[in-house]
């Protein structure tokens, strides 16, 4: 078959690679001049920088297994990270159940105690379903306590998801849970996240490489306005360059996209394309002659602060990479409607340092050699309460046209192994139909 794919993200380089290797005919179509999506780097530093913070987990799989395939098993190295928790002026650490049990002292004992079990029990609970008709505050306040919520979870959520922070279903809180404890070892007391040296960009280019060499078409800077539809079936692309006819389409932008450049021909499962909300992401990345701390990430768990978590990449990997120098993330989710997020990038890094003097007394803006901010409107899916009810399959109702987003991912939190998951199944239910 000759299939289109709108999206040069992960997930769709990642369908694109597994069709041509089935031997169909692939084209696929990105509106920017560069492959990868919101895993894509930029020159920063002397070095290629992911334009945000990214690692994986020792359980993300699919994305392990698919950079071994494409012969990249030795730029994967395993590190182990160092969190932290910043609250009301103090700085704990975070990493290990020791910390949280007895160094975590904004908790006490007692919730302490709640936040671990928590952590046990969730790992071991395989049935997500039962978190769909419970909001993660409800839950949280129910069964481990109010101020747990108040001090770890509710700030945290209010960072990700603002006004929205009280209706995220527990379903969402579990899957991020679950799947992360798997990344740690000797007993639950380290965790060990991989990155790829190089960047990501590695393993994109690596991707789009293998897509052309297997006679793959990938057309960049060439967004599509439309998908065509012929005797109710997908029929191609109308893209900035003109039609292409395709006898499959493979749609991998977000879900507002989806909507303005595709009819589904049913009014509910219109309805529900547009229920399928996210919100976007910044981040201000800078490079500095001085450390912030000796933590990697740090979560900052307070409702004034304009920003999530503080994340230094050189307390993850080697300063080297990067002439020496010490790297920083500021990172923020918020809808792309914000005043933040609207704001133009020197007040966005006014704001972040004026805040980061707060968290960092000695920080001193003069050690910063150069700072970037990026931002994506499309970066995290809200995941409400009964979201398996409007979460789409693969299949669309149209014949010929599938869909594979972050938003069906569900219940997992969003990551690029979904991304690659996503691309290996939709590309499977492909091959089983043809």
């Amino acid at each position: 078959m000759k299939i289109g794919i709108t999206g040069g993200g992960i997930a769709g380089l990642t369908a694109a690679y597994r069709l041509q290797k089935a031997g169909h005919s692939v084209e696929l179509f990105e509106k920017d001049t560069q492959l990868g999506g919101l895993a894509r780097s930029f020159d920063f530093a002397g070095a290629k920088l992911d334009i945000f913070y990214r690692h994986i987990f020792t359980s993300d799989l699919p994305v392990i297994d698919l950079i071994e395939e494409l012969g990249l098993k030795q730029d994967l190295l395993w590190l182990e990270s160092k969190m932290g928790f910043y609250h009301k002026g103090v700085m704990y650490p975070f990493s290990t159940p020791m910390d949280i049990l007895f160094r975590f002292k904004a908790l006490s004992f007692i919730d302490r105690v709640r936040v671990g079990l928590m952590s046990v029990y969730l790992t071991r609970v395989n049935k997500w379903e039962k978190y769909e008709k419970i909001t993660c505050k409800e839950w949280v306040e129910k069964y481990v306590g109010g101020r747990v919520y108040e001090v770890v979870w509710g700030p945290l959520l209010e960072q990700k998801f603002g006004d929205m922070a009280d209706k995220i279903a527990m379903t969402w809180l579990y899957g991020r849970i679950h799947s992360r404890i798997a990344s740690r070892s000797g007993g639950g007391l380290k965790e060990y996240l991989g990155y790829l040296k190089g960047s990501y960009q590695k393993m994109i280019d690596t991707l789009e490489a293998a897509v052309v060499k297997a006679g793959g078409v990938i057309h960049k800077g060439d967004g599509v306005n439309k998908v065509i539809m012929e005797n109710g079936k997908a029929a191609g692309l109308s893209t900035q360059s003109g039609a292409h006819k395709f006898d499959a389409v493979i749609l991998t932008c977000a879900p507002a996209i989806v909507s303005k450049i595709a009819d589904f021909g049913s009014a509910e499962y219109n309805a529900n394309i547009t229920k399928l909300r996210y919100v976007g992401a910044m981040a201000l990345v800078m490079r500095m002659k001085k450390s912030l701390s000796p933590v990697y990430w740090l979560n900052v768990a307070e409702k004034d602060s304009p920003f999530v978590c503080v994340v230094e990449q050189t307390n993850y990997v080697p300063k080297e990479w990067y002439g020496g120098d010490s790297v920083v993330y500021i990172g923020k989710y918020l809808p792309t409607d914000s005043e933040l997020y609207k704001m133009e990038n020197e007040g966005v890094k006014n704001t972040f340092f004026k805040y980061l003097k707060k968290i960092f007394p000695e920080f001193n803006e003069s050690d910063v050699l150069e700072w970037k901010i990026n931002r994506e409107p499309f970066s995290q899916p809200v995941v409400e309460k009964e979201y398996s009810k409007i979460k789409p399959d693969y299949k669309t109702p149209v014949p010929g046209l599938y869909m594979a987003n972050m938003a069906m991912i569900y219940p997992e939190d969003r990551g690029m192994a979904y991304s690659v998951r996503l691309g290996n199944e939709v590309a499977a239910v492909i091959n089983t139909a043809k």
